[in-house]
């Protein structure tokens, strides 16, 4: 590899989208549509074979001795405000390890791609994971192309205006990996805070997503007494903190409101109505099950306290998911060679690798997060940590090539 190419590479492209307040790289948005091309064109450049499936997922591969494939990706969609470096470096790490094979003339024993997911996020298009799961058949299509962003366009609207409307026929579950790598920030405190350069996930923390609203009655600020309120934004703000208290009790478990959206939402009148969302996460799903029945059960139960009606749906959840053992034994490998101190560990985060596993044996690679800051413009890993997770990603490809 070329540590000096890679860093510009990946410091000059992640600036695509950079604004005082973070990254605004928003799924097929006009700065992604814009790093998207640029990435073609630097896979064009070194003669790398281009796809693009019916999720926009773009799909570059360098042809090996036999069909198997060796897959690594990730995203380059930000959040609103978002930092530099999380999923844009999967891309560039996969982009860089492309273009030293191609350099140094070597015929891999697999096919070597580099997929970039659309809308992995979920910040513009909800939920997340939508060109991973499109693509690896987690998804129907109809739905995926229904999904509606905050201005009402639908995906598939924002696809054909973008220019990455693919074709079906390339979607990665007709011809699946062998093999899925995915380099990513850690997006926590660990590795730093306890001295590890690397980090090899065992598998990903299942989330189940919920939606309560709390129903009261507006009324005029001043005339209505105290105690005789019905005010929706108190109830939801003992729901907010009980689900912070409640999470603190347990072991292996978070809990997140997320999202607050208040009406009337004026200075001057009684909040009327709150809707929230509640994230639960932990690596058991027994555990989600059980955690989600009993914040509905604090929300009832808050309700009555306040006065207050109360509904709760359930939007969407995925599972906890675990990699492949043997993957996982040949990172442990290439980070014993390299010299690299490693933590087997799992990820909180949701990642495209997550639908990967169900088309392919997979593993991530992470990098530390200085103070484990993340999808904010102050998420920085250092150059140093990110050639890390270069080379540690290339001697894997290069074990995994002669399994």
């Amino acid at each position: 590899m070329d540590p000096g190419r890679f860093l510009t590479t990946f410091h000059s492209l992640t600036n695509i989208g950079w604004t005082e307040e973070g990254v605004m790289r928003l799924a097929l948005s006009e700065y992604d549509i814009k790093v998207r091309k640029e990435l073609i064109k630097l896979l064009s450049n070194i003669g790398v074979e281009i796809g693009v499936d019916d999720a926009g997922n773009i799909i570059g591969e360098l042809g090996g001795k036999s069909d198997e494939t060796i897959a690594v990706g990730s995203h380059m969609d930000s959040v609103p405000y978002g930092g530099k470096y999380d999923g844009f470096y999967g891309v560039m790490a996969g982009l860089e390890l492309l273009r030293s094979i191609k350099e140094r003339g070597i015929k891999y024993n697999h096919s070597i791609t580099l997929v970039d997911f659309t809308n992995e996020e979920g910040a513009r298009f909800q939920p997340s994971l939508l060109g991973s799961g499109l693509t690896t058949g987690v998804f129907d299509k109809n739905y995926v192309y229904s999904r509606r962003d905050k201005d009402n366009t639908s995906f598939e609207e924002a696809l054909r205006v973008s220019g990455f409307m693919g074709d079906e026929s390339n979607r990665l579950m007709y011809r699946k990996p062998k093999y899925y790598l995915e380099l990513h920030i850690e997006q926590g405190p660990v590795l730093e805070e306890e001295g590890y350069q690397i980090g090899i996930p065992l598998g990903i923390a299942g989330l189940s997503i919920y939606e309560i609203v709390f129903k009261g009655q507006s009324n005029q600020a001043g005339p209505t007494p105290m105690n005789r309120r019905r005010d929706a934004l108190v109830g939801a703000s003992k729901f907010v903190t009980s689900v912070r208290d409640y999470a603190k009790r347990q072991e292996n478990l978070r809990a997140t409101v997320g999202i607050l959206n208040v009406k009337p939402n004026v200075y001057n009148a009684i909040p009327r109505e709150v809707r929230l969302t509640v994230d639960v996460r932990s690596v058991e799903k027994n555990k989600i099950d059980q955690a989600i029945s009993e914040l509905v059960e604090i929300a009832k139960r808050i309700a009555d306290d306040e006065r207050l009606e109360i509904e709760y749906k359930h939007l969407w959840t995925a599972n906890p998911v675990s990699f492949s053992e043997e993957v996982i034994t040949i990172i442990e490998r290439a980070c014993k060679e390299l010299g690299m101190r490693y933590k087997l560990m799992y990820s909180w985060a949701g990642h495209d690798a997550q639908y990967m596993a169900k088309i392919s044996k997979v593993g991530m690679i992470f990098i530390p997060s200085h103070l484990g800051i993340s999808h904010a413009k102050e998420e920085f890993s250092s150059d140093e940590d990110m050639l890390n997770g270069l080379r540690v990603l290339e001697k894997t490809v290069e074990l995994l090539d002669h399994q």
